[in-house]
């Protein structure tokens, strides 16, 4: 977050890599939150999707202040 940004602690933080976004998604599954997302933070198809630090499943429902993270296995290009 930069100098001066506020952001709304019920929001969700999304991150994928280096892009991260915060905006209210609870009560969407995590599929739908990636098909919503998948271009605009370039979120490949073989990212595992990660809630709170744990691996969640494609029909998991966020939750109001949940992180939500794509990560990719150690040592995959892009």
């Amino acid at each position: 977050m930069k100098a001066g940004e506020r952001r709304n602690i019920m929001a969700n933080q999304i991150i994928n890599g280096v892009n991260t976004l915060f905006a209210d998604l609870a009560g969407r599954t995590v599929s739908d939150i990636r098909g919503m997302l998948q271009q605009a933070l370039n979120i490949a198809p073989e990212a595992t999707p990660v809630v709170n630090e744990q691996a969640a499943d494609p029909s998991y429902i966020l939750q109001t202040g949940e992180e939500l993270e794509f990560v990719k296995a150690s040592g995959t290009k892009g």
